[in-house]
């Protein structure tokens, strides 16, 4: 997911998100990223480096290409889009921990990415990944997890990463249709992160 200006995001405490809940708003309630950035170390650039070769040599053997490279999937659509980005501007990327210097990308994905750009060699490809390596990242998160979120575009992140939505937001995808106002939080505790009240007839642009 892609970020939303720091101005919705804000701190207050569990009485005051309670608080907007009985005032009437829908709450999707997600995760929050609490780790530390830290300086990449070259070591968490050489693992990538070296998935990125490994996956590109499965492709050689990979069958009908063509037909198995993973889809490009489109972000969600108006109100639930808006909302998704919200959270995942409040999350920060918690859900990215499992993706280690491999960011479960593979070979189906190599092949999206070389069928859309035929023109770079395999030795691009690896490059096009290393130079969005950030300077520093989330301890214990993605090789990609930098500070302003995921430091590659939607059409090189892995099929895995575009598809994957948090319990909460899943089923608000899923089911967003007759919500007309929400309210996102993240965290837990005594402080969490709340984005403004996001309505369905005032979609921000």
């Amino acid at each position: 997911m892609g970020t939303q200006q720091s101005s919705v995001i804000a701190d207050e405490s569990a009485a005051a998100a309670d608080h907007r809940r009985v005032a009437g708003h829908n709450t999707v309630n997600v995760p929050l990223n609490r780790k530390r950035l830290a300086p990449m170390p070259p070591e968490r650039v050489r693992r990538i480096r070296e998935h990125l070769v490994r996956s590109l040599r499965d492709l050689r053997t990979m069958k009908r290409p063509e037909q198995n490279a993973s889809p490009l999937r489109p972000e969600p659509a108006e109100f639930a889009g808006e909302v998704a980005r919200a959270a995942c501007t409040l999350c920060a990327g918690f859900c990215c921990k499992g993706g280690g210097e491999h960011a479960y990308l593979d070979e189906r994905d190599m092949a999206r990415v070389r069928q859309a750009r035929p023109e770079l060699e395999a030795r691009s490809v690896i490059r096009l990944y290393i130079e969005r390596v950030p300077a520093e990242s989330y301890e214990g998160s993605c090789v990609f997890h930098g500070p302003q979120g995921c430091t590659l575009d939607r059409a090189l992140r892995s099929d895995v990463c575009n598809s994957y939505f948090c319990n909460a937001l899943r089923d608000f995808v899923a089911t967003s249709g007759g919500t007309s106002s929400v309210v996102v939080t993240a965290g837990d505790g005594e402080a969490i992160r709340k984005s403004d009240v996001l309505r369905r007839d005032v979609l921000r642009r």
